[in-house]
């Protein structure tokens, strides 16, 4: 996996996935779009509660990122169902090395079921008052977050037993989950990638986990979504 599924870590591999991003939304510095996706299982003979998620069935999340070729550059698995996307990536490698692996003024592109980060920008909340400047952002926003939608739809369709594991195995399930994405990338890689794509449904947003806000996260994240939303009015 670690030789399929890479971070872009080097100079040339992050102006290529930037590049790429850029070409979609005019957005700079963009590294990735993420997003969670349940993936149905058989109810666990143990805490079987705990992977009943809200959409009314087993389940355990997929949090991924991709780039604009839908290729996955990272992925991780194995959470229960019931737990919320946003608490899913604190718990995460990505989360603890996000100074190693995101630079200062690089991102991620996120749902309004993420916290707004420093490193992770999410789309200004609609409560009937957003300005004209803010709705443009969001649109841009929404057209180059897709990728991660349009990604899972292809992995899924790709290989069909992820609409619905039977297995009881919990290890095993979670390294033919990861095996699955490998593959898809392999399948990228090699232009077999028209296909078609299954919408997903977009997780409804959540309230997340507020001790983000509190650690001084926010603020900038508030700073980079003013950033890119200037970049948009510059053009």
């Amino acid at each position: 996996m670690p030789d399929i599924i890479k971070w872009p870590s080097n100079a040339i591999q992050v102006n290529k996935t930037c590049r790429l991003f850029a070409e979609r939304s005019q957005f700079q510095n963009i590294l990735g779009a993420i997003d969670g996706s349940h993936i149905h299982i058989t109810a666990p003979k143990h805490l079987h509660q705990a992977y009943f998620n809200r959409k009314g069935f087993y389940s355990i999340v997929l949090l991924a990122s991709c780039d604009a070729t839908l290729a996955f550059n990272y992925v991780w698995t194995g959470n229960p169902g019931s737990t919320h996307d946003s608490t899913v990536l604190r718990q995460s490698d990505l989360f603890a090395q996000s100074n190693e692996r995101i630079p200062p003024g690089f991102c991620l592109l996120g749902d309004s079921g993420f916290p707004l980060l420093g490193w992770l920008v999410t789309p200004f909340r609609d409560h009937g008052n957003l300005t004209r400047q803010q709705k443009l952002f969001n649109k841009t926003h929404s057209r180059c977050r897709e990728v991660i939608e349009r990604a899972f739809g292809m992995l899924k369709n790709r290989f069909r037993r992820l609409y619905r594991f039977e297995m009881l195995d919990l290890t095993l399930l979670v390294n033919n989950v990861l095996a699955a994405c490998v593959l898809h990338n392999i399948c990228i890689s090699e232009d077999d990638g028209d296909l078609p794509i299954e919408p997903q449904q977009p997780n409804a947003a959540e309230n997340f986990d507020d001790t983000f806000a509190r650690d001084g996260h926010e603020l900038q994240g508030v700073q980079l979504r003013q950033q890119l939303m200037q970049q948009l009015l510059n053009i």
